[in-house]
């Protein structure tokens, strides 16, 4: 899993040139992160970042998609974007082990929780919200369940980290009443 972080380091995995293929299956971009690197693997990227609508971000993420089985491509208030060769209802790894990858690209937008996207005086902090987000897709992928399920888990933890002072907040072990943990 690669979180690149900073767009001025969004690319130095991908620098040590093939070395990387072997070992990545994810990466979890925001919007300004995709466009760079979307640039170093050649793909038309707009100058402006104003025009980075989703669109424009779906048309980059699956032309990477070519080179890194999964992008996750993290929107803020827009939500989240996973493209990959699988469908919604397919895990991400099979029973051996083996990541899940069919011969099409398919994209599919999750949307944040209506009670945070709706009213942004509930957000007290930002910090911690993309950890979450990643920690509940890495808890749903250990779980095996489904891309739908993984990114509910997800959502549900990064909206928690929203409305938290603190980065990881302790309410977090309340999703397990939601799920099957």
């Amino acid at each position: 899993w690669y979180e690149p972080t900073d767009t001025l380091k969004a690319t130095t995995l991908f620098e040590a040139k093939g070395q990387w293929q072997n070992v990545l299956h994810f990466i979890s971009p925001n919007k300004n992160e995709l466009a760079v690197i979307g640039k170093y693997f050649g793909i038309p990227v707009p100058d402006n970042e104003l025009a980075m609508d989703i669109e424009i971000v779906k048309a980059i993420a699956e032309q990477l998609a070519e080179f890194i089985p999964v992008v996750i491509s993290t929107l803020g208030s827009e939500g989240v974007l996973v493209v990959r060769k699988a469908l919604g209802n397919d895990p991400f790894y099979d029973k051996e082990g083996k990541l899940v990858a069919h011969t099409v690209i398919n994209s599919r937008l999750y949307p944040p929780l209506s009670h945070i996207s709706d009213d942004s005086n509930e957000t007290l902090s930002v910090s911690g919200c993309g950890d979450c987000l990643t920690a509940g897709i890495i808890y749903g992928i250990h779980k095996n369940f489904d891309e739908t399920t993984c990114l509910s888990l997800a959502l549900k933890a990064a909206s928690l980290s929203l409305v938290s002072l603190d980065a990881v907040p302790a309410s977090l072990s309340s999703l397990c009443n939601d799920i099957k943990c």
